[in-house]
């Protein structure tokens, strides 16, 4: 299975410049837990609200002043929009991250999150091994 059937397509995305303040305003209005930093079109980062609550708030930063840019994670990983879902998973596993932006052509067309494979992997399980019970 690729991870183009099982990513989210709508990605929040934001400015490196923003400030951390409109960063966790632009989540909280999406009820989503990151977004990706994008600058002209391209990647830069991904910022998720550990980001936010470790590399600022925590730190005695004022979020009104520190910028995406401080605290986002940088470079990104991305998968192509026809990755496999389980290699999907190894990268993961071995980067140690939870999210994986999925670009097609150059571009960003959707994410994929931990979360997204065990389910896809769950799903997996119930339909082709459950149908071995007898």
């Amino acid at each position: 299975m690729k991870i183009n059937k099982i990513m989210t397509k709508k990605v929040g995305t934001i400015s490196p410049t923003s400030t951390v303040t409109a960063c966790s305003a632009t989540m909280k209005e999406l009820n989503i837990g990151s977004l990706v930093a994008m600058q002209n079109g391209s990647v830069e980062g991904i910022v998720t609200t550990w980001d936010i609550t470790s590399k600022c708030i925590g730190s005695g930063k004022d979020p009104k002043d520190c910028t995406v840019f401080e605290v986002m994670t940088s470079p990104v990983y991305t998968a192509d929009f026809e990755t496999d879902v389980m290699e999907a998973a190894r990268v993961m596993a071995d980067q140690k991250i939870s999210r994986l932006p999925v670009m097609q052509l150059g571009s960003l067309v959707g994410i994929v999150t931990f979360a997204d494979i065990s389910q896809a992997v769950d799903q997996f399980n119930n339909d082709v091994l459950g149908s071995w019970k007898t």
